[in-house]
Parts: structure tokens; sequence; C-alpha cells
């Protein structure tokens, strides 16, 4: 019975951290290049399957060492691309393919597929929400650029202005995507190398939609909240049935 009870447990936590997850994709389902996140499981096997025997099972190491029932692995980010919006702006740029622009504060490099960029009072190619600066495939940041010529960004990255070339858009790819972390406002973090991308296709006067379809996670989140109720219905159904066994046991 307590068995039952610990597989109900685990099914209806799985069940929570997908409803945060689904909840917070569809937050952001008109957030321009935001990749939605999906709750990947691992499944147990039963400890007599591992024993070899029937047995009894160790009543200690939590949830996630109990034998049998399903329990959370980790959150995965589907970074499939999305559709273009057309902004008719030279400085909204997509990127066609897999990849990432390069971007800092000075101290720390992110990376992110948001662009859209502007031309700060310094001179710099900046992110247009929080300044960030742009780097070049030399790893440096774009400068003396004037606020008041158009800038002209080809598909393979070269940023013109007035005839002049000021380099290449730094495209680059992690070696390893599940080692990017999310740190809010679509910046991304790695531990890994990374290194240039092997197709660069930037498309001026476009931006990335959300990879959030939410019609999908809607009914994502429907099938979410039926499966955790069910798990609770069922730790207060084994709850109640224990209390009857207990209370029809004789008294000492």
């Amino acid at each position: 019975m307590i068995y039952g009870l610990y597989l109900s447990a685990q099914g209806a936590a799985i069940q929570s951290l997908r409803q945060d997850v689904i909840a917070n994709n569809l937050a952001n389902a008109s957030t321009n290049t935001f990749k939605r996140d999906m709750v990947r499981a691992q499944a147990h096997n039963p400890f007599d399957f591992k024993q070899s025997a029937a047995s009894m099972f160790p009543a200690h190491g939590g949830l996630k060492n109990l034998p049998g029932g399903v329990t959370p692995l980790d959150v995965a980010t589907d970074f499939s691309p999305a559709t273009f919006t057309a902004t008719k702006q030279p400085l909204d740029l997509a990127l066609a393919e897999r990849g990432f622009f390069q971007v800092t504060d000075g101290k720390q490099t992110w990376l992110t597929r948001n662009g859209q960029f502007t031309i700060n009072e310094k001179q710099q190619l900046v992110t247009r929400d929080h300044g960030l600066k742009v780097l070049n495939t030399t790893g440096t940041p774009f400068g003396g650029l004037d606020q008041s010529v158009p800038l002209e960004i080809m598909p393979d990255g070269t940023v013109m202005q007035a005839g002049d070339n000021f380099g290449k858009l730094a495209v680059v790819e992690p070696v390893a995507y599940p080692q990017l972390q999310k740190t809010g406002n679509n910046l991304y973090t790695t531990q890994g190398r990374v290194l240039p991308a092997k197709v660069v296709d930037v498309k001026s006067g476009y931006l990335e939609a959300s990879g959030v379809k939410p019609m999908v996670e809607m009914v994502e989140l429907i099938e979410s909240e039926r499966a955790l109720e069910s798990n609770v219905n069922m730790i207060k159904y084994q709850d109640d049935s224990l209390g009857k066994l207990l209370a029809s046991l004789p008294p000492k």
C-alpha cells in the first residue's frame, strides 16, 4: 500500500513540474525567439526486476531512488527554428539556420537569437532591449557606426554602412546544445566551447517568432492537469484504504 502511495506521489510531482514549464511556455507565446521547454522523464525498473527475485524494497532514498515509477530527468529546450515576422527594419535580424549571435556587457558574453539591434550614442551596435554590445567574428564589439546613416546587413552577416565594411556578425553554435542554460531575456550561457556556425543565413528586416504553439501547449496542459488529478485521487484513495485497514485491526 505504501509503495502505491510513493508511485502516485511520483506521478503528481512530475505533472506539477510539467504544468509549471507549460505555464512558462504559454506566458512567452508572444516573446520573440523564445524557445519552449519540455520536461523529460525517466522510468525506473521495479525493485523485483532489479533484484531478479521477489523482495522488499528499501524504505529510504526519496522518490528519485524509489524503484518503479517515473521521475523528472531534466527540463530540456527545443531549439528548432520558428517562423519569421517581417518588420522591414534593417536592424531587425533573424537567423534562418541554427546558431546564435554573441553579445556582451564587457564582462560576460551571452548567446542569443534575438536580433533586435540598434546603434547607441557611442556608435556601437547593441541589443535594443538591454544595450548589450554585439560582437563580430574577431570577438570585439562593432564600433564607429553612424546613427544617421542606414546600416546594411548581408546574408553572410557582413555589416556595411556607406560602402564601408565593418566586419561580420559572430554567429556561433555550442559544441553541445544541452550545455546551454537560459539566463532570462532570451540569453544563454554555456560551460562548453562555441564554434562558428556551419551555415550563416542572416535575414535583415525579419524577427524570429516564439517557438511556442499555444494550442499544443494548451492540450498538453489539459493532459497534465488530468494526470495530476488522477494521481492525487489515487493518493487519497490509498490513504483512505490504509486508514480503514488500520482501524479494523483489533486493539492491543
